[in-house]
């Protein structure tokens, strides 16, 4: 009964992690609202006019969506990718362990009235802790996920608000919001194309590798 209990533990664990990362991914898309159907960069020919972007001379005020910005970001698409790549990676290891375990657990039924007591009790105990790290594998894996999430719109938000704040300074704007503080703007004042564009040029990718370890 209680290596069923046990064995119990790691299918609910498999489909916690499932729901987690895939959660995490959506939490994400929803976050940054990837899928870059309105990109239309050529990278060797961009070129941003920057006389296009529209502030009134007499209230030097714009606004930005930067929910947009960061998802409609090429590198918020390669983070997307990256993130599904993990999913799927992370997914296949916890399967393996799962099917190690059930041949534990096989093992332990056929020889309970086999082994001496103290025999199958090491038995049991091995299972266990092979149980233990398999819980740690999935906290591990999940904070990984997180941290490379959060690591990641870190740093298209940086990049982001240093083009924000280079136009502010060539249009002399004196206040740049975000449009969730606002509920209404002109789309004249709304400079947030412009902030992708450049945000495309500037950071069209990033180091996942260096974001994975931290850096």
């Amino acid at each position: 009964m209680e290596l069923e209990q046990n064995f119990n533990l790691i299918n609910r664990m498999d489909k916690r992690m499932n729901i987690y990362i895939g959660s995490k991914v959506i939490n994400f898309l929803k976050f940054v609202c990837v899928y870059i159907c309105f990109i239309n960069i050529a990278f060797s020919q961009a070129e941003i006019n920057m006389d296009s972007v529209q502030v009134n001379e007499a209230f030097p005020i714009a606004v930005v969506n930067m929910q947009a910005i960061v998802g409609e970001s090429l590198a918020a698409s390669q983070v997307k990718k990256f993130i599904e790549a993990k999913k799927i990676e992370f997914s296949t290891e916890l399967k393996k362990e799962e099917e190690v375990l059930k041949n534990m657990q096989e093992e332990l039924g056929s020889q309970r009235s086999i082994l001496p007591p103290d025999e199958f009790a090491e038995l049991e105990g091995n299972f266990r802790k092979r149980v233990e790290n398999l819980q740690k594998m999935v906290t591990e894996k999940n904070q990984l996920l997180e941290d490379i999430l959060s690591r990641s719109v870190q740093k298209i938000q940086t990049e982001a608000v240093k083009i924000i704040t280079s136009i502010g300074k060539e249009k002399n704007l004196a206040l740049t919001l975000d449009t969730s503080t606002v509920v209404i703007a002109a789309n004249s004042i709304n400079i947030s194309r412009s902030v992708i564009d450049l945000l495309n040029i500037n950071l069209p990718t990033l180091d996942m590798d260096a974001i994975m370890s931290g850096k």
